[in-house]
């Protein structure tokens, strides 16, 4: 969500400004490509993100965060099959053992099947997500472009409108 010259200031950044973690630097720079488009570079980052992600969980297996953020990238990647790797993130961190991070990492699964097509399956994670007190509103919704593929679905436009 951010403007084009802040993008573009971002899509300057190197590994660096991301205390050297190539896993978040990559899914960052993917991120912001995607969003403008540039499917090439969607692509080259995303790749650097799962490398990234693939070591440090070899380092970490039960990180939840990095299970899904290494199925984000899977999915940036169109490897769908393989970005359901972002459940076990889910597995290892359910919202009944952390109400806040659960939520999160539920989210993430939620953006993993918008990017891979599945988009009643995103609803269905979805829509729990906005019944009970989190970041997450109808206006965040609204607003978000990484909600852009559910545009249009009335169970999507039912739940951004907050009804």
């Amino acid at each position: 969500m951010l403007e084009d010259p802040q993008r573009d200031v971002l899509l300057r950044l190197t590994p660096g400004a991301f205390d050297g973690d190539r896993g978040v630097w990559g899914f960052v720079l993917a991120q912001a490509s995607a969003q403008r488009g540039d499917s090439a570079k969607t692509r080259a980052y995303a790749e650097e993100a799962s490398r990234g992600f693939a070591a440090q969980l070899a380092n970490a297996p039960k990180d939840a965060q990095r299970h899904v953020l290494l199925g984000l990238a899977l999915a940036y990647l169109d490897k769908k099959a393989e970005a359901v790797e972002g459940e076990r993130g889910v597995e290892l961190l359910p919202i009944a053992k952390d109400a806040f991070g659960g939520r999160y990492i539920q989210l993430q699964l939620v953006r993993i099947h918008i990017l891979a097509g599945n988009h009643e399956k995103a609803l269905d994670l979805l829509e729990p997500l906005l019944k009970t007190p989190y970041m997450l509103t109808a206006g965040w919704l609204r607003i978000d472009p990484n909600f852009d593929p559910l545009r249009g679905n009335p169970r999507f436009e039912t739940l951004a409108q907050g009804t």
